[in-house]
């Protein structure tokens, strides 16, 4: 039989040199032949002391564990004793195995910790549930609407009141949250109410900028009636 030498081959531990000889072997790690493992296992202990290394007690010790599953398997088998002696050993070879395969991906994760992986592009589906689209125009128009009607009931600009009174601004957070609580409340409006009772220009400029960002987040449906706009409140599924 040729003799498998391991000169210039350096292993962890016992069990590592076991794991090559079994895959060297081309063999399960559950049905070892102990002979012929524990022949080269042997080898590879006479090869470091010829080079005049130090053979560690580790490797000492799995040799006499190994001789002493080869006797166990010669004997012969008591009716008490149902456990191949092969089992122990094939346990602890297949968690190194494991703890192995775990370290060697921590290593290649530490290798790759500084790459940077980019999702590729994926193409979206335009939202098709609502059928009825507005053109910019539409919703242009019907600001304006609003905006001259406001302009004849309003009071006074501002200015006139300098010094008198605060100057107010309105915000846009706070308009949405004016509508949906109007919405809220009556399910459907019309576009034109949302303006009733404005106290100036960045009110309403601020309750129609409310009104298209509560219409692109889809948190109200608007539709046309008449010469009207009306948003109703859409219920979350």
């Amino acid at each position: 039989m040729e003799q498998l030498k391991f000169s210039l081959e350096v292993f962890d531990g016992p069990l590592e040199l076991l794991l090559h000889l079994i895959s060297k072997n081309k063999v399960s790690i559950y049905d070892i032949p102990i002979s012929l493992i524990l022949e080269q296992y042997m080898d590879y202990i006479e090869d470091l002391k010829k080079m005049d290394l130090e053979v560690s007690s580790e490797f000492i010790e799995m040799a006499a564990h190994l001789m002493l599953i080869k006797s166990r398997m010669l004997l012969p088998k008591a009716e008490t004793e149902e456990e191949d002696p092969r089992m122990s050993l094939a346990e602890a070879l297949a968690e190194y195995k494991r703890y192995k395969a775990i370290l060697n991906k921590l290593r290649d994760d530490q290798k790759n910790a500084g790459i940077t992986y980019v999702r590729r592009t994926e193409h979206l589906e335009f939202d098709k549930t609502h059928k009825l689209t507005y053109e910019t125009d539409v919703l242009t128009d019907a600001y304006r609407n609003v905006l001259r009607r406001s302009n004849r009931a309003l009071p006074p600009p501002l200015k006139s009141f300098a010094g008198i009174v605060g100057h107010h601004v309105a915000s846009v957070p706070a308009r949405i949250i004016g509508v949906l609580r109007t919405l809220k409340r009556k399910m459907t409006c019309s576009f034109r109410s949302l303006f009733k009772g404005a106290r100036s220009r960045s009110e309403i400029v601020a309750t129609f900028l409310a009104v298209l960002e509560l219409s692109k987040s889809e948190h109200v449906v608007m539709e046309e009636k008449g010469d009207d706009l009306y948003l109703t409140f859409k219920k979350e599924k």
